[in-house]
């Protein structure tokens, strides 16, 4: 097995993505083309994790976000303003070649952990999701995460409460 590199800031003029294929042609293709982008435009952050040769294995983008409070379930309103505020996982993808090894459940867990040091610099009450498929929110679901619409079994945004993370993080460490 290769070894992999901790999570790092994408750098364009390094990390080699032009390889990387998840399976999910428009994760591929964001990583490719819009990843750099985004972050010269301060609307989402990228996070990699790369192999020794600096291959990107795995990427997730971050990006804040407010959720609005009409559309929220009675927890994350409960004493939150309006927008509240959230931390927007936009994008996780994973290589094929590494998937069902962890990895993405490690930069998952390198993102909430973010999200509590976030937090007490400024207001994070959740991290959000909005997962590509219903096998992807059951994914999220088995991490913690709660569908904003628990009814809708199509429903693919979801949400952990800030406060529900260190829970998260203890039960898969």
């Amino acid at each position: 097995m290769t070894e992999l590199r901790r999570p790092t800031p994408l750098d364009p003029g390094r990390h080699r993505r032009e390889q990387f294929d998840s399976g999910e042609p428009i994760l591929d293709e964001w990583l490719r083309r819009y990843a750099g982008q985004n972050r010269r435009r301060d609307t989402a952050a990228t996070w990699v994790i790369a192999d020794t040769d600096d291959v990107v294995v795995a990427y997730a983008s971050v990006a804040m976000t407010g959720i609005d409070r009409s559309s929220a379930p009675m927890e994350l309103i409960k004493g939150a303003p309006n927008p509240i505020p959230a931390l927007l996982l936009g994008r996780l993808a994973v290589d094929r070649n590494y998937a069902n090894l962890g990895v993405g459940t490690a930069l998952t867990l390198y993102v909430l952990a973010t999200a509590i040091e976030l937090n007490e610099k400024a207001a994070c009450r959740a991290t959000v999701v909005s997962a590509i498929n219903p096998a992807a929110r059951a994914w999220w679901e088995r991490l913690g995460f709660h569908p904003f619409q628990p009814d809708d079994t199509a429903e693919l945004d979801l949400y952990l409460l800030t406060s529900e993370i260190e829970a998260t993080l203890r039960r898969l460490r």
